[in-house]
């Protein structure tokens, strides 16, 4: 038997071990009938049908957006429409027609009985930046509707939109509440000028945490490098301030340039000499030694 008829023989084969397999599944429905049929009804597979069978995009998203206005659609197929809507967001021409119609239906669904599509609902609506989304977390994170979502999450997703009115909702949570939530809220803060001081009292504060202290930090760094230069210093020259804090404000300062030129002084300089010379933390003598060497030049007098 030659090559030819060989590799002829395991075609034939293979293509009849393919159509018993097609023939012993389950034999799908038509488009025709998955878009008659009612919601609860469509399965995953059939979905997915309806996307590959789908002539255009057009028809593809007109399909999505039906099963979200679906109120008796299941949660498991919202959240695949949903994620099947936000790649096609990535395509923003070819979306522009459906955009308000999808945001409209994410609204809804912010409300939904569903943690999960809430969830889903709520993080694309403040990706897009939308009022209604952000009004929604800000009621629940104020008390003045019930949470849709835990408190932390509500708070980060509505830390997103850095130009928003959300300010001094973080300003009062930076100072009333506890763990990831006021964690959230010091991290949003990085981009209001007007906590400025607030972050720098709590940064100076040896009563806080000194993980709430280094997050604060951190933030007042972002915001005001001169104003945290200022706060840095103190920090590292004090002996009884918390060893890890100490080398963390300096790894900061040396690695940004204003802060580093704000605080670069003799007498600065002098008291690096000293901490080095009496402290038993190594990182904080490596800090100091990265500090010199990103500011190798004498500063003027």
């Amino acid at each position: 038997m030659s090559d030819e008829t060989d590799i002829e023989a395991l075609r034939k084969a293979y293509v009849s071990e393919v159509t018993e397999i097609r023939k012993a599944r389950p034999k799908a429905r038509t488009p025709k009938q998955v878009i008659g049929a009612r919601s609860p009804e469509l399965s995953q597979d059939d979905l997915e049908a309806l996307l590959v069978d789908a002539e255009t995009f057009e028809s593809a998203m007109r399909m999505l957006l039906d099963i979200l206005a679906d109120q008796t659609s299941t949660p498991d197929l919202q959240l695949t429409a949903l994620e099947r809507l936000g790649a096609a967001t990535f395509q923003p021409v070819r979306f522009a027609p459906f955009h308000a119609e999808y945001i409209e239906r994410l609204r809804e669904l912010a409300l939904s009985p569903d943690k999960d599509v809430r969830h889903m609902a709520l993080d694309r609506l403040t990706l897009e930046n939308d009022e209604v989304g952000q009004q929604l977390l800000r009621e629940g994170l104020e008390g003045t509707r019930k949470p849709l979502l835990p408190a932390a999450t509500a708070a980060r997703f509505l830390a997103r939109d850095e130009h928003g009115d959300a300010a001094p909702l973080f300003r009062e949570l930076a100072q009333s509440s506890t763990g990831r939530v006021r964690e959230e809220a010091l991290r949003a803060l990085a981009a209001d000028p007007e906590s400025v001081e607030l972050l720098a009292s709590i940064s100076s504060d040896k009563s806080e945490r000194t993980a709430v202290r280094e997050l604060a930090a951190m933030s007042l760094k972002a915001q005001s490098p001169t104003r945290f230069a200022d706060v840095a210093r103190g920090l590292v020259l004090d002996d009884d301030e918390d060893d890890h804090l100490r080398t963390t404000a300096l790894s900061a300062v040396a690695f940004t340039p204003e802060a580093a030129a704000a605080v670069d002084d003799p007498d600065f300089r002098a008291g690096l000499d000293r901490v080095k010379d009496a402290t038993t933390s190594r990182s904080l003598k490596t800090s100091i030694d990265r500090f010199a060497q990103a500011r190798p030049d004498e500063p003027e007098k």
